[in-house]
């Protein structure tokens, strides 16, 4: 329905309402009668208001189409009234008459039955129905409602009370009769059924549904409430016409409220400020009793004059103390530990200085957060995103905080959105910081895992290649020349000419060198000995002019370099090292930058080619983890910036050991 025929309708209900309240005697049925006018304008009032803002929401459709069949509905009954009475007590009357009074009471009905059985199962979205519970409520609903429409229009007696000996003019036989009674009979029990149907399709939407939907099914259900009231009374005793009206006042208002929702209204204020309020006039009241009755029964003066002055001083004197403390029970209950934040950060503060484990501390954290704050969800997650504690399922709809250390974002806090008061957000805040410094720490503890995991690594690898070089070369090289000694000495026993003897002994002389320049490779891996020999700088220098003979022109700038650990020289030599061999194997550059320079506490090493500037990693490659890692391992970092057609930067910051000494040393060998 568009907003055109959503304010026909509202106009056309308004008026025939208005004839109904008209036609209406003067007397008790008028105010009945305007009781049910004040639902009906409220019905097309909140219909034109939700299809003036949302064209076509189902929800606004229905209120808009109840407000002018209940009109109806009352009209014809009204008129019907007037042109029955003459003929009430007998069993004819006119035609006209008494099947304006047959439409009009299922008329009147079918909107109460579609608003308390048909649009909870639909509410708030409107949407059709998906879950088996709301579709057996929904079939359940179209049953009821068909049973009473049917009952109503071929009962064979007219269904109003006032007139119930007049014939229906469209009723079944009066041979019938048992059958059409069953059949008024069943309805309320049918709707009875449908009734808590509808109910339990409004909790279990409030338990699946985000913050929105669960405001919006709460204030809903509280209105629906009412008129289920006033349905539950009828099985107690008669119930007068205005009753429907008043309690279905509210459910409309309820609807629109809740349709109309575009944000979380702070509910729990609301509900905090009436239960202290509330309960400050109750225990005023209770106060003043038993002061001005129980002095003046005690004092046997129950009249005297300065009672009411008595009772007035000592309400003024605890007025105060009630106040506060039924506002903290009032928090307390509506809030949890919400209420008291320096509870919060007072236990936070205590968690973390009796902290054992970071992953077992944030976990506990979460939980109490969760508890005390009654949130359904929260977690915390690193920068990366990476969930490091969580409680609760993660629903749709969640606010977000940034956990900060040291000025530095490590991580986020996340929970279940929900209204939140400018201090309850102050709250967080300083929970936000404590949790920072948790989070930082908890990253640095397994940074410094991960390091000492390949410090290890790097250590049984070494460890492996020396077993291997010295097992499978250089064993089997000096057990040779054992064997090729022995020979000799064989043959000098047995007098062999000296000729043969020289040149056995040239050929150990061999073994001996081949195996010393085994020892050399060896000794080479463990720490270039252009280092000791000729300190970094030169050392690069060295390496690099061996690369220039395949026409790769480099180009060493270096700043005079503070002592540096060996680990630091070892790392830096190797990272450049790699990062050369790269470019003149892959980067088909013509020149490249090598750059040493000392900034504050680091010394930044920076290789620039002018090659392709693509990136492509091999599988079996294992030279840009290695540079990573030899960087990382002493707390430093290397990056890598391929640009293609332009070339590729590598930049690695190794800082200064400031307890490092680096003497110079001769070499060993040569």
């Amino acid at each position: 329905m568009n907003r055109s025929l959503s304010v026909a309708a509202a106009v056309f209900a308004v008026a025939t309402e208005a004839v109904a309240v008209a036609l209406s005697p003067v007397g008790p049925a008028r105010w009945n009668e305007v009781a049910v006018a004040v639902a009906i304008a409220a019905y097309a009032a909140v219909g034109v208001l939700i299809l003036w803002h949302r064209p076509r929401h189902p929800i606004g459709t229905i209120a808009a189409i109840v407000a002018p069949v209940w009109a109806v509905g009352e009209a014809l009954v009204a008129w019907s009234a007037i042109m029955l009475a003459p003929s009430a007590g007998s069993d004819a009357a006119p035609v006209g008459a008494a099947l304006a009074s047959v439409i009009g009471s299922t008329l009147r009905g079918l909107p109460w039955l579609v608003v308390v059985l048909w649009l909870p199962v639909r509410f708030p979205s409107g949407l059709p129905a998906s879950t088996r519970l709301q579709k057996a409520t929904e079939r359940l609903a179209l049953v009821t409602i068909a049973v009473f429409a049917v009952a109503q229009l071929f009962s064979p007696t007219l269904t109003d009370v006032r007139f119930a000996t007049i014939r229906n003019p469209i009723g079944v036989p009066v041979a019938w009769g048992p059958a059409a009674d069953l059949a008024l009979a069943v309805a309320p029990l049918l709707a009875t059924v449908g009734i808590l149907l509808s109910l339990a399709c409004l909790i279990s939407t409030y338990r699946h549904g985000g913050p929105l939907d669960r405001q919006q099914t709460a204030v809903f259900g509280v209105a629906f409430l009412l008129p289920v009231s006033a349905f539950v009374v009828t099985f107690v005793g008669e119930t007068p016409p205005w009753l429907f009206g008043l309690s279905s006042v509210v459910l409309p208002v309820a609807i629109g409220v809740s349709v109309l929702q575009r944000r979380l209204y702070d509910i729990p204020l609301l509900a905090d400020r009436t239960l202290t309020y509330a309960g400050l006039v109750i225990a005023i009241s209770v106060l003043y009793a038993v002061v001005v009755g129980g002095v003046g029964m005690l004092l046997r003066q129950p009249d005297a004059q300065w009672l009411p002055w008595l009772g007035a001083a000592v309400i003024a004197v605890s007025f105060a103390p009630l106040r506060d403390a039924l506002q903290g029970a009032a928090n307390r209950l509506v809030y949890g530990q919400w209420s008291r934040p320096e509870e919060v950060i007072s236990r936070t503060a205590g968690r973390l200085r009796d902290a054992a484990g970071t992953a077992g501390l944030l976990q506990s954290l979460v939980d109490e957060l969760a508890a005390g704050l009654r949130l359904a969800h929260v977690g915390v997650r690193d920068a990366s995103g990476a969930v490091l504690a969580a409680h609760g399922p993660e629903t749709a709809e969640q606010d977000e905080l940034a956990l900060v250390a040291f000025g530095e974002r490590v991580g986020t806090l996340v929970w279940t959105r929900r209204p939140l008061r400018a201090r309850d957000r102050e709250l967080l805040r300083e929970l936000a910081g404590q949790l920072g410094s948790v989070v930082h720490a908890s990253g640095l503890l397994d940074a410094v895992r991960a390091s000492q995991e390949r410090i290890v690594v790097a250590g049984e690898e070494e460890r492996r290649r020396l077993r291997r070089d010295l097992h499978d070369g250089l064993g089997p090289a000096l057990a040779g020349l054992t064997l090729r000694v022995d020979a000799v000495r064989n043959d000098v026993r047995d007098g062999r000419s000296p000729v043969d003897i020289e040149g056995q002994l040239l050929a150990v002389r061999g073994g001996i060198q081949s195996t010393v320049v085994d020892v050399r490779r060896i000794v080479e891996g463990l720490r270039p000995p252009a280092i000791d020999e000729l300190g970094l700088v030169d050392a690069v220098r060295e390496f690099a002019a061996g690369l220039r003979g395949g026409g790769l022109d480099i180009r060493i700038d270096a700043d005079p370099l503070p002592p540096l650990s060996a680990a630091a020289e070892v790392a830096i030599y190797r990272i450049i090292q790699e990062a050369l061999n790269n470019v003149a194997g892959h980067a088909h550059a013509a020149h490249a930058d090598v750059s040493l320079r000392v900034d504050a506490a680091e010394v930044v090493v920076t290789i620039v080619d002018d090659g392709t500037g693509i990136l492509a990693p091999r599988a079996d490659g294992v030279g840009l983890h290695s540079m990573h890692e030899r960087a990382a391992t002493l707390g430093g970092d290397l990056t890598v910036d391929p640009r293609e057609g332009i070339g590729t930067t590598v930049r690695a910051r190794i800082p200064l050991d400031e307890h490092a000494d680096r003497p110079r040393r001769e070499a060993v060998a040569r």
